[in-house]
């Protein structure tokens, strides 16, 4: 059965205009399923008899989950949520398993053992009964952990890349990751997708031409809902941010640069 998150994406494609086989190509659903689903409509699919059973079956150690009530969601780990969902929406994926499992997996660069230390640890605070497991790959090491619950925890997964699919994060998430620690989201977001840099500007002086030198801070992500999400999460903290590349968000006034100064800096 697929998922929710499928679910949803057909309907947001057929809203956007594409075709019945426009849509199952992009989702990899099944014309036929993507027929039937659109004749029934959104919410008589969400809450079939099927789904609901299946919705309440399936949990890890003897938990029952119901994906809008799971139990790991009510009592996660907000501090270490918010910089992983920063880490997942950048370098991260969910992968389905056999059974209801899902695999997360973190690309991290092995530069930087500081932040991959720090996922590690995000993974474990926010999963503490599962392993987290490291698998080496050229110049990076992919952090990987198991559940059937990563899917509750995070329902921005679907088939395709995300810049190709639409990224909006649940009300809850908001809750935590914007109202709550908006902070943390953009470290989990610098350390995946941007850096800290110092630019260097020609300017003159009294003495003639003159080298300026400054810090700043640049996210660069292909996902215009990513890149938004970024954007947010620097209103809410008070940080200064615009555009300089079609892909990419520049934090470079002195006042912000000092403020995220302050709780992320340079990656180590």
């Amino acid at each position: 059965m697929r998922p929710q998150s499928d679910v949803r994406w057909v309907f947001e494609l057929r809203a956007e205009g594409c075709s019945q086989s426009e849509v199952a190509r992009r989702t990899g659903v099944s014309r036929s399923q993507v027929r039937g689903w659109l004749a029934v409509g959104l919410e008589a699919v969400l809450h079939s008899p099927m789904r609901e059973r299946a919705a309440v079956t399936g949990g890890e150690n003897g938990v029952l989950c119901r994906a809008s009530r799971c139990p790991f969601i009510a009592s996660v780990d907000a501090h270490a949520y918010a910089y992983l969902l920063g880490q997942y929406l950048g370098d991260g994926m969910l992968t389905p398993d056999p059974r209801g499992v899902f695999r997360l997996r973190i690309s991290l660069c092995d530069a930087y053992p500081e932040i991959k230390a720090e996922c590690v640890k995000a993974i474990r605070d926010v999963m503490p009964a599962n392993s987290v497991c490291a698998i080496p790959r050229r110049g990076c090491t992919e952090v990987v952990s198991y559940s059937k619950h990563w899917i509750c925890l995070i329902p921005q997964h679907a088939p395709g890349r995300k810049h190709l699919r639409p990224i909006v994060l649940e009300p809850w998430q908001e809750r935590i990751a914007l109202d709550r620690h908006p902070r943390q989201l953009l470290r989990g977001l610098i350390h995946s997708d941007g850096c800290r840099v110092i630019n260097w500007v020609m300017g003159r002086d009294q003495d003639g031409p003159k080298r300026y030198t400054y810090p700043r801070y640049l996210f660069s992500n292909e996902s215009d809902d990513i890149r938004g999400i970024f954007v947010e999460a620097c209103r809410r903290v008070g940080a200064e941010c615009r555009a300089n590349r079609r892909n990419s968000i520049s934090v470079a006034r002195r006042d912000s640069v000092r403020l995220l100064d302050a709780f992320i800096g340079p990656k180590s």
